[in-house]
């Protein structure tokens, strides 16, 4: 038997549409009903991401940023190079 590495869970909240592991979503509907969505990280496809370092930013940081579409990431465990390369957009940045 292989041993594959899972993927790390990730936590999504924003506005605008997303692709994550084949899914596409509305992220607004999610935000707006759920607060957030926790998914296995094998692909995400985004116009905008932003990477937030720490949980309580990340409940707080779309009263700091209001550009639209954008796609908040947090993880509990610390996305490596890898993480990274499986997350497709035009804008990456970190917070």
């Amino acid at each position: 038997m292989q041993n594959k590495k899972r993927p790390k869970v990730v936590l999504l909240k924003g506005n605008g549409p997303i692709i994550i592991n084949s899914e596409m979503m509305e992220l607004i509907t999610i935000t707006l009903s759920h607060g957030l969505v926790g998914l296995p990280l094998e692909e995400l496809r985004a116009e905008k991401v932003i990477i937030v370092k720490d949980m309580e930013t990340f409940w707080e940081v779309h009263k700091k940023v209001k550009e639209k579409p954008a796609c908040f990431v947090y993880s509990y465990d610390e996305l490596d190079e890898e993480d990274i390369k499986r997350i497709k957009s035009e804008s990456i940045s970190y917070l």
